[in-house]
């Protein structure tokens, strides 16, 4: 950190000039209040205008009209590109919506390390420290003897570990522990938090750079969506895509994701925590990840939206463009009739060869020889097997809907692959369908398209088919 690496930082940092502005207490309380305890990531332009106009009003009232400007003048500023504290941006509905961008993230996370806490817990940051190395050794450093001999020393650690218990002794964390776990859990899940940002806003970055490849160049569609494609992959192949996507492969995982519910549900079961955290701050933690890996991951969605509606805009143009040279040669061909040329060559295509062929170099009619043909009627016996006939049948989905939600009474979530091992696909083809429709209609439904599973279901005729589809996960 030189002097005029310093120097720049503090001119030009957006978190930075958050905690040097005038009204640095008012907007820092302002966006801790609405996004932080109340746990929102985005708020529609209604109800932030307020909660800003309330809070204005209640400072205002405390310390004498110290702000003075309306609360529409103060929501504009934040948005402003001289002061960046939020994102503005309209959804489907039309609506403004309100998020805070990462400088801000940045800044709210740097004042709540600030905050004096009750006791630094060490110990537990020391030994995740140590599991770090040991793994990191582990993976990298060892050779196969000494992984196994590794590995034999775990197992009679936990050896010992099991004989602790059987012999009745206590070997569990005292309250201190306790304390100190749940501490670097908050502090972690709350920096994970604040990271989420950063990436959406790191992808939404590589985006804008293929948007504007959309928008500007001219060439061929196949370099513009190659140039495109590349993009996307490198967003995939970086190393924080690469961190991110795995992340949320074990985050929309159901068995994990069903596991970190009850983790997260006993975690308040415990005196110790519940009296520590009595907000219970960490008891929505899978929600709030969902919703912002989710906005992450729209970030990738909204690009292949683009393309789609690049290529529908392209196609378009070309289409016009032969409708145009169609015109072009109905007039030429109306000119030639008015002005018959003299001459037998009257029209040159450069670089192209025509075969014309006129209809004078058709063959004369030939009469063709009657054929006769046999008038009586033979009569056959032949079966049919109507069976499929009676294979007509309705899909209700409001059936299937019910069984979604019975699974969901005692899960945070079901996959398709849930419902059929519970009550079966037994109408083939059909009955999936109505789930798939189900699913795309509902805001509690997420379709991951990176992600292929195999259905087994069957048909009215017993027989087994094997499906292959995307991932669908229906969520509380």
């Amino acid at each position: 950190m030189t002097f005029e690496y310093l120097k720049n930082l503090k001119t030009n940092n957006q978190t930075l000039k958050i905690l040097n502005s005038e009204n640095f207490s008012m907007v820092i309380s302002f966006f801790y209040i609405i996004f932080i305890e109340q746990k929102n990531i985005t708020l529609k332009h209604s109800i932030i205008v307020d909660f800003l106009d309330d809070y204005l009003y209640n400072l205002n009232e405390t310390y004498d009209n110290i702000f003075p400007k309306s609360s529409i003048s103060y929501l504009n500023d934040f948005c402003s590109d001289k002061y960046g504290y939020l994102r503005k941006y309209h959804g489907s509905d039309d609506e403004a919506y309100y998020e805070l961008t990462p400088y801000t993230q940045k800044a709210l996370e740097f004042l709540q390390d600030l905050e004096k806490k009750e006791f630094v817990g060490t110990r537990t940051k020391f030994n995740v420290i140590l599991e770090l190395l040991e793994d990191l050794e582990f993976e990298t450093n060892y050779n196969d003897e000494q992984r196994i001999k590794s590995l034999e020393e775990e197992k009679k650690e936990l050896d010992r570990k099991i004989k602790d218990i059987k012999e009745k002794k206590d070997i569990r964390f005292d309250n201190s522990r306790i304390k100190e776990h749940f501490m670097l859990l908050e502090e972690t899940a709350r920096k994970l938090k604040y990271d989420f940002t950063q990436i959406e806003y790191n992808f939404r970055n590589l985006n804008d750079i293929a948007m504007e490849q959309i928008a500007t160049r001219d060439d061929g569609k196949g370099d513009v969506l190659e140039s495109i494609f590349d993009i996307e992959d490198n967003i995939r192949e970086q190393n924080q895509g690469k961190s991110f996507f795995a992340f949320w492969k074990l985050l929309t995982d159901a068995k994990k994701s069903e596991k970190l519910s009850s983790m997260l549900d006993n975690l308040y079961e415990n005196e110790t925590i519940k009296e520590f955290d009595k907000n219970e701050k960490l008891k929505s933690l899978k929600y709030e990840l969902l919703q912002s890996g989710q906005k992450v991951s729209n970030v990738s969605y909204k690009l292949i939206e683009q393309l789609r509606r690049y290529l529908d805009d392209r196609v378009w143009i070309e289409n016009k463009r032969i409708l145009e040279l169609c015109k072009s040669i109905e007039k030429t061909a109306l000119t030639i009739k008015r002005d018959i040329p003299k001459t037998n060559s009257f029209f040159e295509i450069k670089g192209e060869k025509s075969s014309i062929k006129s209809v004078f170099e058709n063959s004369l009619y030939e009469i063709k020889e009657n054929k006769d043909f046999i008038t009586t009627i033979e009569e056959k016996h032949i079966d049919i097997n109507l069976d499929s006939f009676y294979h007509q049948f309705f899909i209700d989905e409001s059936i299937l809907k019910e069984n979604i939600k019975q699974l969901l009474l005692y899960k945070p979530q079901c996959s398709l692959d849930d419902i059929n091992k519970e009550f079966g696909i037994k109408k083939g083809i059909a009955e999936l369908i109505g789930y798939l429709s189900i699913a795309k209609n509902s805001p509690n439904a997420i379709v991951d398209e990176k992600f292929k599973i195999k259905l087994e279901i069957k048909d009215f005729d017993g027989d087994i088919k094997i499906v292959s589809l995307p991932k669908i996960v229906f969520v509380k």
